[in-house]
């Protein structure tokens, strides 16, 4: 305690800020791990049942966005005042494109809108994505809204998923906890540092460059955090 009353206002400023930064991003980590959901162009849209459909929904560049996944596998997308679908699949062995070496573990499918086919060909699922070939070999084009991989992923029940990771908020928070413990002992760990190379370190005083060097570490490790806090967002 007294040795925190010794501090003077710079070094009680840290503090008091990486204390202050540790609490709001434990509160912002909370709220963005705790929103678990389908991730569609890098935005979370989470789930919850209505009506015996699947709904995710969420906004995308400030418009309301929603994927509605009804009991028989039939998706339909809302993106602000605009609805597309209704989105209905069948497998059918026959779209797999020919002498493709990973034809034999695909699944064909035939993906329509209305009575419009949208897509023909194999799919093959590879982690939580999935590899598109068209029935003549190509890539699939997902230059349309939604892309088609969304909607087949829709379909087959997709990975839930969040934002945030705690790993980086607990790497943020050691780093803090590390700058403090150093500028609350700073002279102790300065002479125990000179303990294993001269005689009564008690004695020593630190030159003007270690103290200068001390506060540039002091301001340089919270922003540090900072930044670990906010990539750790994402």
């Amino acid at each position: 305690m007294e040795k925190l009353k010794s501090l003077n206002i710079y070094q009680k400023g840290v503090l008091i800020f990486m204390t202050v930064l540790a609490l709001v991003f434990a509160v912002v980590y909370a709220i963005r791990v705790s929103r678990v959901g389908f991730e569609y162009k890098g935005t979370i849209l989470v789930s919850h049942q209505e009506n015996g459909s699947k709904i995710y929904s969420g906004k995308i560049q400030g418009k309301r966005a929603k994927f509605t996944v009804s009991e028989d596998k039939t998706v339909e997308f809302q993106y602000g005042d605009s609805i597309y679908g209704p989105y209905t699949r069948k497998e059918d062995p026959t779209a797999i494109p020919k002498g493709i070496d990973m034809g034999k573990i695909m699944t064909g499918v035939e993906l329509r809108q209305g009575e419009d086919i949208l897509f023909r060909g194999g799919m093959l699922k590879i982690g939580s994505s999935y590899l598109l070939y068209s029935e003549d070999g190509s890539f699939v084009n997902e230059r349309v809204a939604p892309s088609i991989s969304a909607i087949l992923e829709l379909m087959n029940e997709p990975a839930l998923t969040h934002k945030g990771s705690w790993l980086a908020s607990f790497g943020a928070v050691f780093i803090c906890i590390l700058n403090a413990i150093y500028m609350v002992f700073a002279d102790d760990l300065f002479r125990w540092s000179l303990a294993f190379r001269i005689r009564n370190t008690e004695h020593a005083e630190p030159s003007d460059w270690e103290i200068e060097s001390r506060y540039i570490v002091w301001t340089i490790m919270p922003l540090f955090a900072l930044g670990i806090f906010i990539l750790g967002l994402r």
